[in-house]
């Protein structure tokens, strides 16, 4: 492993870290946690999709375009779907 792989690791856990320490200290709701995590996973299995794979994986051509649709996904959980979502005004909530 060189340094630039070691790097991308460190940084990758970094906003794994982040993420789990805003989704705590500012009280995101379960939909926006889940959504920014599938996002991370899906941009992590895209940066080290060639240490996951073996060079004769048939998803090896496809896994970009997958871990994009992943990433897509996160970001719809995150910012579209919320079961809970109250659309009152604050003062009659």
């Amino acid at each position: 492993m060189d340094w630039i792989t070691l790097l991308v690791i460190g940084l990758f856990a970094l906003a794994w870290l982040i993420t789990l320490y805003q989704s705590r200290t500012e009280d995101w709701a379960v939909s926006r946690t889940v959504g920014m995590l599938v996002f991370l996973g899906g941009a992590t299995g895209g940066a080290f999709y060639d240490e996951l794979l073996s060079a004769e994986s048939s998803l090896l051509p496809w896994i970009e375009p997958i871990a994009a649709v992943i990433m897509l996904v996160g970001l719809v959980i995150a910012w579209v779907w919320n079961p809970r979502r109250d659309d009152r005004p604050a003062e009659l909530r």
